[in-house]
């Protein structure tokens, strides 16, 4: 099956979608995973993206949210809002050929009683997925580890949280930094996940691109490859261990080798 690497745009060089997405071709990858937030609202770019996609030839392979988008909120108005805001970015995705949104409940749960949360994250995904319009794009929802978040934390556990919400545009995330850190071995929850897993993000032990730390990824290519998994792996990483323009041909050299051997 093909390997499909991504980027997300908060990596690249540039400051708009025609330069992201100009970088992403030349360095070689297949896609661009959108970061939206305060400093570049999707929705309000929506025709630039389009047009920096079609002109490159280089796909949108998703849209990443921060923690101002996690609907998992006490205050009910912030709540209604980030619902909103959420349906709206899958729309938008669906629109634009992406793979999806990925979806992070909440980064820290000391204000709800844990006995509520995997019930009240039901019901807002389920209200969140009730007001799609159709379309194909999915939410993934991304586990973070026990240091950023005391919800998900681990492969599985988003696996069960997406069945039990019922919908089929629901998915869970695969993030090998954070299972690095989480899980006993990195091949096992992919396999497990198995068709419930919709996205995946890398990035090696150092959090910086891969191949710059001493992460070996074989094994979880080798669990993607077994159960089917067609689609993106994205690079999600704090920052880059040299220029773009050595890091970025070198880590996909170095995934493309990988994921042959795998």
């Amino acid at each position: 099956m093909p390997l499909r690497l991504a980027v997300q745009t908060t990596l690249l060089p540039g400051n708009s979608p025609a330069e992201w997405f100009g970088h992403a071709a030349r360095f070689g990858f297949d896609g661009v995973e959108l970061n939206h937030g305060d400093a570049f609202d999707v929705r309000a770019e929506f025709d630039a993206i389009a047009r920096a996609s079609d002109a490159t030839g280089v796909n949108v392979a998703a849209i990443c949210t921060t923690n101002n988008q996690d609907p998992v909120v006490q205050d009910q108005d912030d709540r209604n809002h980030r619902v909103d805001e959420i349906v709206e970015l899958v729309d938008a995705a669906s629109a634009l050929g992406a793979a999806g949104v990925i979806s992070v409940p909440l980064r820290r749960s000391a204000h709800f009683d844990d006995l509520r949360l995997p019930e009240l994250a039901i019901d807002i995904y389920q209200r969140i997925a009730s007001n799609l319009a159709p379309g194909d794009a999915a939410i993934f929802l991304e586990p973070l580890n026990r240091y950023e978040a005391s919800f998900l934390n681990r492969v599985g556990q988003a696996a069960i949280l997406a069945r039990m919400i019922e919908h089929p545009r629901m998915r869970a995330l695969a993030d090998l930094y954070h299972m690095n850190i989480e899980e006993s071995n990195l091949g096992d929850p992919i396999d497990e996940a198995g068709e419930m897993l919709g996205h995946v993000h890398i990035a090696d032990n150092t959090r910086d691109e891969p191949g710059a730390g001493m992460m070996d990824m074989r094994p979880a290519f080798a669990a993607l490859k077994r159960i089917g998994y067609v689609g993106w792996l994205s690079l999600e990483c704090s920052g880059l261990s040299g220029e773009p323009t050595i890091a970025f041909p070198a880590s996909i050299a170095y995934l493309r080798s990988n994921w042959a051997e795998a």
